[in-house]
């Protein structure tokens, strides 16, 4: 149904890096369900929050080429403007303070777990995307500490944390399942198919990768290889190697179609390596990993991934006729004044982080919708938790939450349960769509061939006539 479109090779992403830290990175305090009076991380005036952040000064300085707009700093900022605004709960101010860790160094997220967890004693850690999961359970299981993160885990990993991880994407096993399930019901891949898995040594590309072969077995599929890529060293250069490597092993063994569920930055080779080859793999993506299929992820991904489709639950600008912008649902409108109000600036759909400059033209970056999404699912909870917040009480109250509001995820809705801790509830089927700095604004659509803003896009597809539906049931209607 999908094929991978086939353009010249060479795009670099340099900035993929960047992917990671495009949405807003952030940690909080931990605090598990202490029985005194206050719990760790509240006083009498504050809940402490920490920030786990991407140390984008840090990258500049190695000579990664990122927008100056782009700070450290920044991230936090973004972050605790909701909170600024939100005001008090009950009497305490709630106060992000950051932690930082390196995207390009695999020591730095157990140093910024330490940092997080033991140095500082919060009441949780959050962070919005770009945290390796490999690291997560240094944070909710040996250190104990409460983790609110944007990024798909996996289900091991929720079940060895106990009620201390939550996180707004499915786990990257139950998106994989869903993927299976899709393909097979509604015939996107067919069952002659000669399907090769490039997955990761990651807790979640293992999790992701077992479910999604075990689904596409069950429903007929021949998996004729499985290749899997070194992500645990944080080594792009090695990963990308190993991707470009899979391309001759694919074609060796007469692979036509190809699921990856590595992130780009460490896929760039593989990409380019089968358009120069011309391997001819039908290609989709596994929505398993940070970044992988997000608004931001689009403007980073290489060329060649034109046409590549992905099942996920983080949403798009651009509308299936491309014919113009979803325009904001009353939460995201208000997440978006708020922002607005707070940077000084006219946020733009669509637009990455660090803004696009065209022509003299400078597009400002869209709103941070997913520190909006989280901060609004913490204040309710920490309200719901009562005038001595201890975390059993704000799990409680999450659990209640039967209906939360989600700017650019789930269209617009999610929920939790007592044995749901992710807040997504929708998924829809999406592909890559390129635009660059050089293409046109249609007059009549204001898109940039069907894209918000002069940058790649992900396109929605109709499944059956609709575009969303449930991510437990993802090819069951």
């Amino acid at each position: 149904m999908f094929g991978t479109r086939r353009v010249a090779a060479g795009l670099s992403i340099g900035l993929a890096v960047v992917v990671a830290t495009s949405g807003l990175l952030l940690g909080a305090p931990a605090g598990a369900g202490s029985k005194t009076k206050t719990a760790q991380g509240v006083t009498k005036d504050e809940i402490e929050i920490v920030a786990l952040v991407s140390d984008l000064d840090g990258l500049r300085a190695k000579g990664v080429n990122l927008p100056a707009k782009l700070t450290t700093a920044g991230q936090l900022k973004q972050f605790q403007l909701y909170a600024d605004a939100a005001g008090p709960i009950n009497g305490r101010k709630v106060v992000y303070k950051p932690v930082v860790f390196d995207t390009t160094d695999p020591t730095s997220f157990d140093r910024a777990c330490t940092q997080a967890t033991q140095d500082n004693k919060p009441f949780l850690v959050v962070n919005a995307a770009g945290y390796r999961p490999a690291g997560v359970p240094c944070i909710t299981v040996d250190n104990k500490t409460p983790f609110f993160v944007q990024d798909p885990q996996d289900t091991n990993t929720f079940k060895a944390s106990g009620n201390r991880l939550l996180t707004l994407q499915p786990p990257a096993d139950v998106i994989a399942a869903s993927t299976a399930d899709l393909i097979a019901k509604k015939k996107i891949v067919p069952k002659t198919a000669k399907v090769g898995l490039l997955t990761t040594n990651d807790p979640g590309g293992v999790s992701a990768g077992d479910a999604l072969e075990k689904g596409l077995k069950k429903n007929g599929y021949t998996i004729t290889s499985r290749v899997v890529i070194n992500a645990l060293a944080a080594d792009a250069a090695l990963s990308n190697r190993e991707s470009t490597a899979a391309v001759q092993t694919f074609k060796d063994q007469g692979v036509d179609t190809v699921f990856t569920g590595v992130q780009q930055s460490q896929l760039v080779g593989f990409w380019q390596e089968q358009a120069r080859s011309n391997a001819g793999f039908d290609s989709f993506i596994i929505d398993d990993a940070p970044n992988m299929c997000t608004l931001f992820s689009a403007s980073r991904n290489p060329a060649e991934t034109e046409g590549v489709p992905c099942l996920t639950a983080s949403d798009t600008r651009a509308l299936q006729a491309k014919n113009g912008v979803k325009p904001d649902s009353k939460f995201e409108a208000k997440c978006r004044s708020t922002s607005d109000a707070a940077l000084g600036e006219k946020s733009q759909v669509g637009v990455p982080g660090g803004d696009v400059v065209v022509a003299g033209v400078t597009y400002t970056q869209d709103m941070p919708y997913t520190a909006c999404t989280m901060s609004n699912i913490i204040t309710t909870a920490l309200k719901g938790a009562g005038k001595n917040p201890t975390w059993d009480g704000v799990v409680k109250a999450v659990e209640g939450m039967t209906s939360v509001p989600m700017a650019y995820f789930s269209d617009g809705t999610g929920s939790f349960s007592k044995g749901k801790h992710y807040a997504v509830d929708n998924v829809h089927l999406v592909a890559m769509n390129r635009a660059t700095t050089a293409t046109p604004q249609d007059a009549a659509t204001k898109t940039f061939n069907g894209c918000p803003a002069p940058t790649s896009c992900w396109i929605p597809q109709l499944v059956d006539g609709k575009e969303w539906f449930p991510v437990v049931s993802a090819a069951k209607g």
